[in-house]
């Protein structure tokens, strides 16, 4: 394996240690501002597409190749000129072929052209555990996904950390088949651990998250101490979100919102009254998501992967959901659906609209509609993604079950 290179800081290194540097925050923010404004293009984009005024903020101006201009439409077109193709805020395929399923929901949405020669690109992927696919990121997807990068000339990294319990995240990764894939590619692999819990991460320098944003209110009113993340993460130029299309037994479903968790710093992750007490009681765990989602780093791209499903359970194969019947076992669905968008939400919500259609009736996103999940209620709050349901621009024609799942996601 390739072994892990320094992040680039423009502050001081302290080996390990949180980096307390207005230069390092400067340079997250204005990243991280670019970032925004992809996702804010597109809003707009969808906004026309849907033919309605309500998709994003538009007081925001659109720009970075996701701007409501570029949507095509009928102004002064020759009337033999086929319209150019709509560019939707999500797009959804599906094939038997996995890559095939990828570049069909692809041509529905906005790509990799965010990306600049140069650039570095971090995949969040999801490696909660060393189980395979679908309960890890597909070594399939990362090879897909770090090809589309290099071809625009930007470089990859890929990181994460399992569940803070777990101290050995760089087995995982060699069992779920991440290690092999990186090997392969020459890509750079890296644990986001902490010398305290993990020696393989002692690499690893932190920047602590702001402790109130917009909307959601202090941190401290649901978390203890610092909420950090890799200083390598907080100064990439783009983030592509890379998780599975999961049920989980306490959240009722992990995605791109949940899986996010993976990059905050495992103490501070392992503390009672942070998640050292996985709870949803009062919707403290979804709260503190929507927080990381917030105040954490804009993704240019969601990956989110559903060609084979976990629909009932996890995250873990052990892990039965709370109305289990007597001899469960956990299940998976080859449902061969893909899914792409620049909005963690609208993406998430999507996903949630596939895994309502296989999941039995006993797991608990069977209990309400989309848009009244507990999880899901909080991250259309948080001003990460969209607002509500209604702003779902969802685009799918290989998906057999596109209009069910525009139905779902938006009842």
């Amino acid at each position: 394996m390739t072994a892990p290179i320094k992040p680039r800081l423009s502050a001081r290194k302290t080996g390990g240690r949180t980096i307390e540097s207005r230069d390092l925050l400067q340079e997250y923010v204005e990243k991280d501002l670019s970032r925004r404004r992809l996702l804010m293009g597109s809003l707009a984009a969808a906004s026309v597409a849907m033919g309605c005024s309500d998709a994003g903020n538009p007081t925001t101006p659109p720009v970075d190749g996701g701007s409501a201009a570029d949507v095509p439409g009928d102004s002064g077109a020759p009337a033999d000129v086929p319209p150019a193709r709509m560019t939707h805020l999500v797009g959804a395929g599906q094939s038997d072929d996995h890559v095939a399923a990828a570049n069909l929901a692809l041509q529905e949405t906005t790509g990799f052209d965010f990306v600049q020669s140069g650039q570095r690109v971090y995949l969040k992927i999801n490696t909660n555990s060393g189980d395979a696919f679908p309960y890890s990121t597909s070594p399939d997807m990362i090879r897909w996904v770090t090809q589309k990068v290099r071809e625009r000339g930007g470089e990859v990294f890929v990181g994460d950390r399992s569940f803070f319990g777990d101290r050995n995240t760089g087995a995982n990764f060699r069992r779920n088949g991440i290690t092999e894939v990186c090997e392969e590619l020459g890509v750079e692999l890296t644990v986001f651990g902490d010398p305290m819990t993990d020696s393989a991460a002692s690499s690893v320098d932190w920047m602590d998250l702001p402790l109130e944003v917009d909307g959601l209110g202090p941190r401290s009113a649901f978390w203890t101490g610092t909420m950090r993340i890799p200083a390598m993460v907080a100064q990439a130029d783009h983030i592509v979100a890379m998780p599975c299309v999961k049920t989980h037994f306490i959240s009722s479903y992990t995605m791109t919102m949940k899986n996010m968790i993976g990059i905050i710093n495992p103490r501070d992750r392992s503390l009672p009254n942070n998640l050292g007490n996985h709870s949803t009681s009062a919707d403290k765990l979804h709260r503190q998501v929507a927080f990381m989602n917030k105040a954490g780093p804009n993704v240019s791209l969601v990956v989110l992967d559903g060609w084979t499903a976990l629909i009932s359970g996890g995250p873990l194969p052990s892990n039965a959901p709370p109305r289990a019947p007597a001899g469960w076992t956990a299940q998976t669905n080859d449902a061969h659906v893909v899914i792409i968008s620049r909005d963690r939400v609208a993406a998430d919500l999507t996903g949630l609209a596939l895994l309502k259609t296989l999941s039995p009736m006993y797991e608990v996103i069977q209990t309400t509609t989309a848009q009244a999940n507990r999880q899901m209620m909080r991250s259309l709050a948080s001003g990460v993604g969209i607002s509500s349901v209604g702003q779902l621009d969802l685009s799918g024609p290989s998906v057999t079950s596109i209009e069910m799942l525009r139905t779902i996601a938006t009842a």
